[in-house]
Formats: structure tokens, sequence, C-alpha cells
């Protein structure tokens, strides 16, 4: 019996652990947002038609912005470097850096000094009154260097803010490519919707006069099916570059906003005779971007200010001068006195003069990294322009290849296929096959168009040629 009780007794203990353990947990889970914010899918959804049923218009943010009604590349382009908030506080701090260098150029305040000289211990008597006036004077060419310090400091937020503008520019025109390839997907979409109907009405001809199988209509509306269903897919990527270029823009972009792709000229684009990048030309692109690479130019920036920082390191063994002027009155004496001091800083002290000695030998480590920065960028620039102009030249071939070639051959072998199943010489799968041939191409067409293009702005990017210089 004993034993009976004593199981009893360890499950109820056990039960009693479990339920206080269990109970603590759900506690924890209430007041820990991080674990509440997944623990239910349920509340998840219900969040969610909230939201969806109480949603409200963003007003700041369209009265700060606001919405445009058309784009085109150049609208898009200026308002995302006009509107970017950190491109706009790094314009202010290059703003800043021409008071900072004014600063620079002015000598260290003056010291006025008071002292009361041989005071006696019970405060009857003060010896002297002094009046003391100092100055210091820094040696001649460390104010100039200071200032130098700040304008390398300015040319080189020039070039970090030029090398976000462009970053910005870029990521601006690889949206607008992506758009302008799903646009032509959905209406690429829509056609081969009408040429699929005209299919299924020749399928259930075909059927209705016992020519054809019921199984041929139903593949003809799987298809249509599966276009409808890639048309969602396509509107929602469409809906995704909508919201990044808000992002990137500051302006409202959706559904309604129309945009202008008269600047995508595909007859120009496949003209071989345009954009036919040789060796030479390639060696004059990398040259160019040599001269006018922005971050190329920070790090040069980055190497003017190191040498202008060795340049102080080696005049600080110089010493500053201190003028030191007084007037002393004397209360026991018949004439009062002046006084003047002359001093000097000792740089050249063995106990200090070490830290000068490092502080060069810093400053030259820091110029040969940055001079090997500078030289790696360099062959990085080089070897991005050479296989930018490679993907060109064989991304064009590609382009001419499905619009010269593969399109109009897929496109005449669907055209026969649809007129022997209309004519009873052919089978319904040939026909599907070569449909789905000639949409394969004309995808296959623009996909390569939209690599092209993309390849032009990262060029633009690699060479500098979308600065004005």
């Amino acid at each position: 019996m004993p034993k009976y009780i004593l199981i009893f007794v360890l499950s109820s203990a056990l039960a009693a652990e479990f339920t206080y353990s269990q109970n603590g947990f759900d506690a924890y889970l209430q007041k820990d947002s991080v674990y509440r914010f997944n623990s239910s899918l349920k509340l998840l959804d219900s969040l969610m038609t909230i939201n969806t049923l109480d949603s409200r218009r963003d007003t700041s943010f369209y009265n700060s912005y606001g919405e445009a009604e058309i784009f085109s590349l150049s609208q898009l382009l200026f308002a995302a470097v006009n509107n970017n908030p950190e491109l706009t506080a790094m314009q202010k701090k290059i703003e800043m850096s021409d008071f900072q260098a004014g600063e620079k150029s002015y000598l260290p305040d003056p010291m006025f000094e008071f002292e009361l000289d041989d005071i006696m211990t019970d405060f009857s008597r003060v010896g002297m009154i002094n009046f003391y006036i100092s100055q210091m004077f820094p040696f001649p060419g460390k104010l100039a260097l200071e200032k130098k310090v700040v304008l390398n400091s300015k040319e080189m937020m020039k070039s970090e803010r030029l090398a976000m503008a462009v970053e910005i520019m870029n990521m601006i025109k690889m949206n607008y490519y992506d758009l302008y390839l799903v646009n032509r997907k959905i209406q690429i979409n829509k056609d081969d919707q009408l040429v699929l109907k005209t299919f299924i009405t020749a399928a259930q001809a075909q059927y209705m006069v016992g020519k054809g199988m019921q199984q041929e209509v139903f593949k003809s509306q799987i298809e249509i099916s599966r276009l409808e269903n890639e048309a969602f897919i396509l509107t929602k990527q469409r809906q995704n570059i909508f919201s990044e270029l808000t992002k990137l823009t500051k302006v409202a972009v959706e559904e309604n906003t129309k945009f202008n792709f008269s600047d995508i000229d595909t007859d120009y684009l496949l003209d071989r005779d345009n954009f036919a990048i040789s060796s030479y030309k390639t060696e004059k692109l990398i040259d160019y971007a040599f001269e006018h690479r922005p971050d190329l130019k920070t790090i040069k920036n980055k190497i003017l200010m190191n040498q202008t920082d060795l340049e102080m390191a080696k005049i600080n063994r110089y010493p500053d001068f201190n003028i030191k002027l007084g007037y002393k009155i004397l209360p026991f004496e018949e004439k009062n006195a002046f006084a003047v001091m002359f001093g000097v800083n000792i740089p050249f002290a063995p106990w200090s003069s070490g830290k000068y000695d490092h502080a060069i030998m810093k400053n030259e480590i820091i110029i040969k990294s940055s001079s090997e920065e500078y030289n790696a960028k360099k062959n990085e620039i080089r070897n991005e322009i050479t296989s930018i102009v490679n993907n060109m030249n064989s991304l064009k071939e590609t382009m001419n290849f499905y619009y010269g070639v593969q399109i109009p051959q897929t496109e005449n072998t669907m055209k026969s296929s649809q007129y022997s199943y209309e004519t009873g010489m052919g089978g319904f799968l040939d026909l599907l096959d070569a449909y789905r041939m000639y949409q394969e191409a004309r995808l296959m067409y623009y996909e390569s168009v939209n690599m092209y293009l993309k390849m032009i702005a990262e060029l633009e990017k690699a060479a500098a040629l979308n600065l004005k210089n």
C-alpha cells in the first residue's frame, strides 16, 4: 500500500511541476514580443485583416514627396538623386567643410592672466599685482597644412557623394529595365491568351464534328490556366518593382503611374554598328574611367590626405612659439614694471621625440597601403570594363539571333502547325509544342534585351560615362 501512495505522490508532484512550468512559459510568452510575434497564424491573419480594413494613406509621405502620373527614365533619375536624404546630408557636410577650413586659418586664442604675488600669510599685504597677455604662434606652415587636411577631406566627401549618386542611378536603371521586361512579358501573356483562345475554338470545333478529342480541349484550357497564373505572378513582380522605385525616388509609384519607355529603341540596339566596341575603344573607356571614376577619386584624395598628414608629422618636429607680455604693479616700489617672455616647446627632447618618428612611419605605411589600394582598384576597373564589353558583344548576337532567326522561324512553324491542325493534317500536340516554342523565343528575346540594357548601364557606371565632367 505505501508503494502505491508513493507513486501517486510522485505523479502528482510531476504534474504540478509541469503545470507550473507551462504556466510560467505562457506568462513569458505573453510578456515577450519576440516569441509572441509568430505564435499564432490566426493572430497574424487577424492583424492582416484589420490592416486591410482600417488601412490609411501615409499623408506625411505624400505631403513631402507626392506621386507622379507619368515617369520617364530621366525623371526617375532626377527624383532619386534630388530626394535622397543621405545625399542631401552629405552635401551639407561638404558645404560645412568650407567653414571648417576657414577656422584653421586663425591663430589660437590669446591668454589673459591676472596674478597676485607675495601675499602675506595674514593677507595684510600684497607684494605684486601682475597682468599678463600671451599668444601662441604655431611654426610657419602648420596652419596651412591643417587647412589643407580639411580641404582634402572635402574633396573626398564630394567623390563619395558622387559615388553614392552613381550607385543610386544604377539601381534606378536596373529596376526601370526590369519593369520594361515585366511589362513586355505581361503583354506577351495577353497575346498568348488570345492565341490559345483561338486554339480552344478550333479544338472545340474539331471535337464537335468528331475529328478531335476532348483531351485536346482540356489541354488548351490547362494552358490558359497556366497563363492566367503566370499573369498574376507577373503583376506581383511589377508591384515589387513599383515599391523599389518608390523607395529609391521617394515618390509614390503604383499601378496608375504611366511609364514612357520611348528611350528604349530596340532597332537602335539591334544595329550591329551601334555599340561596336573594339579593343582600342575598350582601352579608351578604361582610360576615361581611370580619370573620372568617383571611387577612384576617393582613393586618390585619401592618398593626398595621407600625404598631408605625413607633412604635418614632419613639421611637428619644429617648435611652436609663445610670446608673453606682462605689467607688474609694485606697491612698495617707486615705479611699476613690464615683463616680456619668449618660449618655445622642445619637440626634440630624447624622452618625447620618439612619438614624431612613429607618426612619420605610420603615415608612410598608410600612404603605401593606399597606393596599393589605388592600383588594385585600377586593375578591378580594367577587368570590370573588359568583362562588360565582352558580355555586351555576346548579348548583341543573342538579341539578333532571337529577333532575326528564332522568332520568325518559330512563328512560321506555329502558323504552319495551326493550318495543319485545322485542315486535319496535324495533331494538336504538335500545335501546342509549336506555340510554346514561339512563346519561349519571344520571351528570350526580351530577356536578352533586358540584359543588354543592364550591361549598358553597368558600362556607364564602370566607365563613369553617366557623369557630367
